[in-house]
């Protein structure tokens, strides 16, 4: 018992020794830090920043300002089947063709988009002459495309050749609402799938127009 009790007090003596020694150590001296504050005064005001009341990261809806042609399904607006698309469809109310370098990645097969009309193609004129037949539209997919000497360029299909000539060459603005066939979608107002309304088609033929 005594031997357990002094064991007991010798560890207890140990750690108090081990205390006094650490307290005795030398501190090291405190250092001044070596940032400072500092202010700059320009000569110029410099441009403000984006607040969170503007709008940040990418657009929702990219948008094209090209030019819009029109045709009807003749064999010598198309090819030899005027009825189907490039990628096999049927001609149907809605359908768009794009000019083929804006194909590969601006604006690719199953896109859907929306168009405004923005006037006749070299003054502008009218603006919106055709915009209630769009909106009575809606939205158009891309499923044809054009020859291979048109570029930045639409095709809008009509049901007749008067009606192709009197749309003209226009210009119009054309707002992704889906890119491809599966990528994202852009617009949440998107119905879940296509349905067109026999109003005003777009594109025919695999080959495409004029």
């Amino acid at each position: 018992m005594a031997l357990h009790i002094g064991a007991k007090l010798f560890a207890l003596g140990l750690v108090l020794l081990s205390l006094l020694t650490a307290f005795r150590a030398e501190r090291p001296e405190p250092r001044a830090l070596a940032i400072e504050p500092y202010a700059t005064v320009r000569a110029e005001p410099h441009e403000a920043v984006a607040t969170l009341h503007e709008p940040l990261g990418p657009i929702a809806n990219p948008a094209f300002v090209l030019r819009a042609t029109g045709y009807n399904s003749d064999p010598r607006q198309t090819n030899a089947d005027p009825h189907t698309t490039a990628t096999g469809t049927r001609t149907r109310p809605g359908v768009l063709a794009v000019s083929r370098d804006m194909l590969g990645g601006e604006i690719p097969y199953g896109s859907m988009v929306r168009l405004h009309d923005l006037g006749t193609y070299y003054d502008g004129r009218n603006p919106g002459r055709f915009q209630s037949i769009l909106d009575g539209q809606g939205l158009f997919i891309v499923e044809d495309t054009m020859n291979l000497r048109k570029s930045r360029q639409v095709d809008l299909w009509f049901g007749d050749y008067a009606s192709a000539v009197a749309w003209g060459v226009r210009r119009v603005r054309v707002e992704i609402v889906r890119y491809g066939y599966d990528g994202p979608v852009l617009d949440a107002a998107l119905a879940t799938r296509f349905e067109g309304t026999p109003v005003l088609t777009a594109a025919s033929g695999g080959s495409a127009a004029r």
